[in-house]
Formats: C-alpha cells, structure tokens, sequence
C-alpha cells in the first residue's frame, strides 16, 4: 500500500475519532441501549429540581396563585410525561440516572455505549427511610409511591425542589422506537466514503 493511501486512511480515521469526540454528549433522535439490549431514543433530560415548584422544608404545601397546595409525588415516568408529554400509540418512556458527564472527563468512555439504567433521582421527604438517614437517591423509574403527597416521612418523589442542589441530580429520558440498528453518523459515512473514493482513484492510477 503506498504512503498516500495510509496518509488518507490516517486522516479518515482521525476525523472519525474528532466526530465522536464532538459527539460527547446525548444526541436527540439518536437510540442508546439498556442492559437487556433494547434501543431506546434519547428525547431529552429533566432536573429533579423542577423550576416550576418553590419548596422548602418545612412547609408542607407550594403556593399557587396565593393558596396552598398539596404537591402530588411524580415518579421518573410521570416527570417525563409532564415534562415532554403524553407518548402516542404502544410507545413508553424509559429514565436513565448514568451522568453523561463521565464520558468528557475519561477519553476512553464512548457516548455511543452509554447504558439505559431504568431508574430516575428521587428526593425523600423528612429525609428519613425506615429510620435510616438517607438523602437523594437513585432508583426504579416506575416506583410506586404508597403516600399521595409529598408530604409524609419517607415519600419519594423524582420531581421536587426540597434538599437536591439544582443540575446535580439530572434524569435523562428516553423513549421505545421500532428498530434496534442505530443509524451511524453522516460525517462517519462521508470520511468512510472518501476514503473508498481515494484509494480507488490511486489503484487506478
């Protein structure tokens, strides 16, 4: 193989790797796997801080238009629901608590392989679980909350502004699609095509 073919199988393979680099974070429209191998499309994220609620402890109520009202408790798919909204047909969200962050700090992390978790952040009233001490936690998407409202010891709920710092504690959701073969890049097409394209001409030369 002659230099100038390596020299243009070297340079596609670099802007591949800037791509994904470029790539590091969550792409809408694009699918991400759980454990089980199921594709599921990223729609977006939520805080479990929602802007929308003022809470502080020890009130048990929020003040909307100057009454009080009991804050129901939300799971991470009810969250995503008021969030995004109703899916349509058999569709159905998923909730993903992996922090993309990650993948910035350690270069050998590909976003491609980020993992669908099925479980979402939840904040704990009283901050106290069958007497044990315990603050935000991350657990199943779909928990079923015994307490209506969040206001007895010990009710979870993955969309309230009580101890958790606002953009700590993000939930990323997704949601189920039709095919498991995620379409690669178009910038990862054209560098592959070039180089096709390239080597070719130099064969024919």
């Amino acid at each position: 193989m002659s230099s100038k073919i390596i020299n243009v199988v070297l340079v596609c393979l670099f802007t591949l790797c800037v791509a994904g680099k470029a790539n590091a974070g969550l792409i809408v429209g694009d699918l991400y796997a759980d454990d089980a191998g199921v594709q599921w499309e990223y729609v977006g994220s939520y805080d479990l801080v929602p802007s929308e609620i003022e809470y502080k402890l020890p009130t048990d109520v929020e003040i909307v238009n100057g009454a009080n009202t009991e804050i129901a408790n939300f799971n991470g798919i009810e969250a995503a629901t008021h969030t995004f909204g109703a899916l349509t047909g058999d569709q159905k969200y998923a909730i993903s608590t992996n922090d993309i962050a990650i993948y910035d700090l350690f270069d050998f992390l590909d976003i491609s392989e980020y993992t669908v978790n099925h479980e979402a952040w939840y904040d704990i009233y009283g901050g106290t679980v069958n007497g044990v001490n315990v603050g935000v936690v991350s657990k199943d998407e779909s928990y079923v909350e015994p307490n209506d409202f969040y206001n007895v010891d010990g009710a979870f709920s993955a969309y309230i502004g009580d101890r958790a710092i606002a953009g700590a504690n993000i939930n990323y959701v997704f949601k189920s699609v039709t095919t498991s073969v995620p379409e690669p890049s178009t910038l990862a097409i054209f560098a592959l095509a070039l180089a096709g394209l390239t080597a070719r001409r130099f064969k024919n030369k």
